[in-house]
């Protein structure tokens, strides 16, 4: 309860500020994704359907007289078929910044983009498989949290930065069996050194939660490490995590437990280039991940589950707000060592997207 009422007391406080403008100062923006994607999963025949998805978001700020900007925001997604809210963020002159409420876990803020290919693939995950799929597998917690940002060039260093988050679910009961976010700590930094043309940006953090499982063997917990450099019109990089997922759900059952779950020995590694010829990008990405899936509270037995990912695409800038994209991905999961045929194979995308 001391840790929720800090939280909204630091909440309460900064919004006591006075010289708040009456009216907010809002901008929008949004995308209109349509095309055609094809599927040919290694347990079935081939198919293929339209492709339709919108996205609208709204950001929401003003600064008040002593500095600090305020700023929240929404999202109307057809992706997820709702409205997405946004935390608040006090950015302060400092260029220190503040994320409350569904502010995130500062590992992942730190972590360096990595090129994939882009397009709306459709080869599904289901239930079978658990083994992870990006290097942010880790990123759990509550929407009840903080996230702290340093301003540029944090501790003297030029170029470094760095943040803390927290977040807790203290109304959360600890229960025998069942698991549930009690709440995540993490902590993340990032640097970025440039040379002529050339812009490195190394990113590194880690992830410590708990759960109401009281007979759970394992939290989730890892550290995730990245890195990106750019040379004129080439991207390219690199990430690696490594550490033990935890959930729980029917629709995320892991060898049939749906109340308390983990993966341990999770490991991912993803690499990927882009290059930008004119109004044409090249991009291409892979994927290999593995972790051994079993009940909470038991040592987990048998073979790791793997997920292995190839994808690529060329997207050309047909006019300002308009790209077209062409892409491919192939996708191998593994149950315990065996093939999922039914979530195993290659998807295919051709379509557009228009911004604004």
């Amino acid at each position: 309860m001391k840790k929720e009422l800090l939280i909204a007391s630091a909440l309460v406080g900064s919004l006591g500020l006075a010289g708040v403008a009456e009216a907010a100062t809002a901008t929008m923006s949004g995308h209109q994704r349509v095309g055609v994607q094809g599927t040919d999963v290694d347990s079935a025949d081939a198919s293929n359907t339209s492709s339709q998805l919108s996205g609208f978001t709204v950001s929401i700020s003003e600064t008040t007289d002593s500095g600090i900007t305020i700023s929240t925001g929404f999202d109307l997604a057809e992706e997820n078929g709702g409205l997405d809210a946004s935390g608040l963020t006090l950015a302060f002159a400092s260029g220190a910044k503040l994320d409350l409420i569904e502010a995130g876990n500062a590992a992942t803020t730190h972590v360096a983009t990595v090129p994939s290919g882009s397009g709306e693939f459709l080869v599904t995950a289901g239930t079978v498989s658990n083994a992870p799929s990006a290097i942010t597998f880790a990123d759990a917690g509550d929407n009840v949290g903080f996230e702290f940002h340093t301003a540029a060039d944090a501790f003297g260093v030029e170029g470094l930065k760095a943040s803390i988050s927290f977040s807790t679910n203290g109304d959360a009961a600890n229960t025998t069996g069942n698991h549930t976010d009690a709440g995540m700590y993490s902590v993340g930094a990032s640097y970025v050194s440039t040379a002529g043309d050339s812009t490195v940006t190394i990113g590194a953090g880690m992830y410590q939660g708990s759960s109401t499982a009281t007979d759970s063997l394992d939290d989730t917990e890892a550290f995730v490490i990245s890195a990106s450099a750019v040379t004129g019109n080439l991207t390219i990089g690199l990430g690696y995590a490594n550490g033990t997922d935890m959930g729980t759900g029917s629709t995320t059952n892991v060898d049939g437990e749906a109340t308390a779950w983990t993966v341990t020995g999770a490991s991912v590694v993803t690499a990927g280039a882009k290059y930008v010829s004119g109004d044409m990008t090249l991009s291409v990405g892979v994927v290999d991940g593995s972790g051994n899936d079993g009940a909470a509270e038991a040592a987990v037995t048998g073979s790791d589950d793997s997920y292995n990912a190839t994808s690529a695409s060329v997207d050309y800038a047909v006019a300002s707000g308009v790209t077209a994209t062409v892409g491919y991905s192939a996708i191998q999961r593994g149950d315990d060592g065996a093939s999922v045929t039914a979530n195993s194979g290659s998807s295919w995308y051709i379509g557009a997207t228009v911004s604004f």
